[in-house]
């Protein structure tokens, strides 16, 4: 008896936002070569963006906004904001590192420096598709730098501070900074510990109010003191 054939995984879904006309197309034309994946979209950030990503409700969005930050961070935040599924893997090239920090605390899903391979774009797309973050750990250690001269009262904490306030978070809340720190997003924490992205949230807005923190980065920055 011969065994069932599985049917092929339908390809994921992906837009791709970039005022840069050249480079998008070329992107577009590298990516439809490839048959885990449709672009379903292509445009550059304006409010057909929005529409076209809510309408269209791509698995994944790249998006490089560093040609204008400070109105496409905004764009970015709106877009996150709604509720819908879509991750959104930032590609940057002129961005700064405090430009970047923005972005990452406005709940992307990863950075890909432009400069590096199609063939390391396309494992971070299969990453955060997979419901993890990507960040190349030379950039991550530039933003982590960087992030640490922001908010000045992360330097007055002594180690028994923070030790004090760990130890006031309750056995599931430090399982997800654990997961936190590893780079999960909500949805992997979810799946990791069996519970619903509903409860995850409301968690990590516990954590950040027992340790005073008010994001990801900077929670991940406070757990890692403790080491």
């Amino acid at each position: 008896m011969q065994n069932p054939i599985t049917p092929p995984s339908p390809a994921r879904t992906v837009m791709v936002l970039d005022d840069h006309i050249l480079y998008r197309d070329i992107l577009v034309r590298l990516l439809d070569m490839q048959a885990h994946l449709e672009v379903i979209g292509q445009t550059d950030f304006s409010d057909q963006a929005m529409s076209m990503v809510l309408n269209l409700k791509p698995d994944i969005v790249l998006a490089a906004p560093c040609q204008n930050p400070e109105a496409n961070l905004l764009f970015i935040e709106k877009l996150l904001s709604q509720p819908q599924d879509t991750c959104i893997l930032l590609i940057a090239s002129t961005c700064g590192t405090e430009d970047l920090v923005r972005f990452i605390c406005s709940g992307i899903s990863g950075i890909f420096l432009k400069a590096r391979s199609f063939e390391i774009l396309l494992k971070a797309i299969d990453r955060v598709l997979a419901g993890e973050l990507w960040f190349e750990r030379a950039l991550l250690k530039s933003i982590v730098d960087t992030a640490d001269k922001i908010p000045p009262q992360s330097h007055t904490d002594t180690a028994d501070s923070i030790n004090n306030k760990l130890d006031g978070l309750s056995k599931r809340e430090l399982q997800i900074v654990e997961l936190v720190v590893q780079g999960l997003n909500t949805n992997s924490i979810a799946k990791t510990l069996a519970i619903s992205e509903k409860t995850v949230r409301n968690h990590i807005y516990s954590i950040y109010g027992k340790l005073e923190v008010s994001d990801r980065l900077e929670l991940a920055r406070y757990a890692s003191q403790k080491g």
